[in-house]
């Protein structure tokens, strides 16, 4: 039985019961905090405060443990109970020291100029979030879309960090892993967090491929043109396969984050401050900078920004043009309504419908796959043409027309004849 409070902080003693988290965490930047930047941070009294386990109880007000020169170890980021890690010790499961999954619990040492993570994820507290135009990993689910509280484990898989955690035990992009998930009613956490993408000891990503990471929520759930799905959600994963990132077309591994965070290092000189992608926004201008560690600016340049611009406003003008042709196919569904092409009309309006929603709702205006997006749009203009030219072609004389107007003009005959 252990009886004293001092041996609980140290790893060795978790270690004992937890063997695979503590060999993940033993290989992470948060054992080797004490090493940050090549060199020993014991003496800087600015970095002590994220990086030694002593300053950083101290800075948080953690007085229920005794503390010493340590690097991150188990209890900085695992409170104890109540009772304290005495009590949980001697008995594991009655007294179970606190899991945070909250983004503040890491935003406490991921802070600041030169790692603002924290202040970039939390777009949802800034002045101009636009709650129904925009959207955000710091987004809460249950008041964004609070029908989701009503709604299946498949949504709480990806609405919820508590969801999130246990879907990604399995890596491949459909393969929901509900059995492990969840109710609404048990989730704690209804933001996207940092424990939801990067394993808490490690503190690497969950699934390695980080495609496969954000492919996992990130896909259209198998949506598909079969003639009755018009509503298209997220299909990034769809969009972004057999591009040219997917395919090695394009130099080098392109991933999610290779665009979608780009970043820039603090300038000691200036003191301006780092950006670390954490808003996952596409920003061109960043992105194609000199000032960006992405490095695409080695081969595309500032002058790439216009590019970028450009093929999106051609898929943005197409998208208009369909809008306006989806208008005029919907009031030629209607006066087909009744006909014996009805139903192959409307198959080829959902249809048409399903590859313009897709485009939409990828969001990148093609920057995913220019392919793909062109032949999705030109599916779509060529299935509403289809059922614009069927109203067309309903509206000349048919066989029937022919023979009902022969008809009269026999019975007119007759009649003048009678006469």
């Amino acid at each position: 039985m252990f009886t004293s409070t001092s041996v609980a902080w140290q790893p060795e003693t978790c270690k004992s019961c937890h063997l695979e988290k503590y060999e993940m965490w033993n290989e992470s930047a948060h054992a080797e905090s004490l090493k940050a930047a090549g060199g020993s941070v014991v003496d800087i009294e600015t970095c002590t405060e994220c990086h030694l386990e002593s300053s950083i109880k101290e800075v948080w007000g953690r007085e229920d443990v005794e503390t010493t020169i340590e690097p991150i170890t188990c209890e900085v980021c695992h409170h104890p109970p109540a009772e304290g890690y005495d009590a949980h010790l001697n008995d594991p499961s009655a007294h179970l020291p606190e899991v945070d999954l909250s983004a503040e619990m890491c935003g406490n040492c991921h802070m600041g100029s030169h790692h603002p993570i924290i202040e970039e994820w939390d777009e949802f507290q800034t002045s101009d979030f636009n709650i129904s135009s925009m959207a955000s990993h710091s987004e809460p689910t249950d008041i964004a879309e609070p029908f989701i509280l009503g709604s299946d484990k498949s949504c709480v898989s990806c609405k919820a960090t508590d969801g999130a955690i246990p879907n990604l035990a399995d890596p491949e992009v459909y393969g929901l892993n509900l059995d492990e998930v969840p109710e609404a009613s048990e989730v704690s956490e209804w933001r996207i967090t940092c424990v939801a993408c990067h394993e808490p000891h490690s503190a690497g990503y969950w699934i390695e491929d980080e495609v496969l990471l954000c492919g996992n929520c990130h896909n259209s759930e198998h949506a598909s043109p079969d003639g009755m799905t018009i509503s298209v959600h997220h299909p990034n994963w769809e969009m972004y396969n057999s591009s040219i990132y997917d395919t090695g077309l394009h130099p080098g591994n392109i991933g999610c984050s290779d665009c979608h965070m780009a970043m820039k290092e603090y300038n000691d000189t200036t003191g301006e401050p780092a950006i670390t992608g954490h808003t996952f926004d596409f920003e061109p201008e960043l992105l194609f900078s000199p000032k960006a560690s992405n490095e695409c600016y080695n081969c595309h340049k500032e002058a790439f920004v216009s590019v970028v611009n450009e093929k999106q406003d051609l898929v943005a003008g197409r998208l208009d043009n369909l809008e306006t042709l989806k208008t005029n196919a919907t009031a030629s569904l209607e006066r087909l309504n009744g006909t014996s092409t009805y139903d192959t009309a409307l198959t080829d309006y959902n249809n048409a419908v399903f590859y313009m929603e897709t485009v939409k709702a990828d969001g990148s205006y093609g920057i995913h796959n220019m392919e793909k997006a062109t032949e999705y749009i030109n599916n779509s203009d060529r299935l509403f043409n289809s059922v614009v030219g069927r109203q067309a072609a309903v509206s000349q004389p048919g066989f029937e027309a022919i023979f009902g107007v022969i008809g009269l003009l026999a019975a007119f005959q007759i009649i003048r004849r009678r006469d």
